[in-house]
């Protein structure tokens, strides 16, 4: 969230996105938190957050299929040094720049409390 944040407030200072209007998508799952439209032009933004000067993040299966799909217009806005003076780093088309491997997670057993009888609304 505070790598969202900063990238909220500062994408408009970057050469790639001057002017853009952005749309924020964080709500919807698609796989991107911003798009940003340039002209006749679109991006579509997934924020990291990386709180020294070097470090790791994960696609999940959602993002890694619009960096697919999207290739070209598929940024990684990764936000480094959060624990000082955050610095913005744009790694566009990522699945051809970076090296990412599939790692499948497994959902851990989350135990739930379910109510043996229907309770009804008492009126005063």
């Amino acid at each position: 969230m505070e790598a969202e944040l900063f990238f909220l407030n500062n994408f408009n200072s970057l050469d790639k996105f001057k002017g853009g209007k952005l749309k924020d998508a964080r709500l919807y799952g698609d796989g991107y938190d911003f798009q940003i439209d340039i002209n006749n032009d679109f991006f579509l933004v997934e924020v990291k957050g990386i709180r020294e000067k070097k470090g790791k993040f994960r696609l999940t299966q959602n993002e890694y299929q619009k960096a697919t799909e999207y290739k070209h217009q598929y940024i990684v806005s990764a936000i480094f040094n959060l624990n000082e003076i955050p610095i913005i780093n744009l790694i566009e088309n990522p699945l051809d720049n970076l090296d990412f491997k599939q790692v499948i997670v497994t959902q851990k057993t989350t135990v739930e409390y379910h109510l043996r009888s229907q309770i009804s609304l008492k009126v005063s």
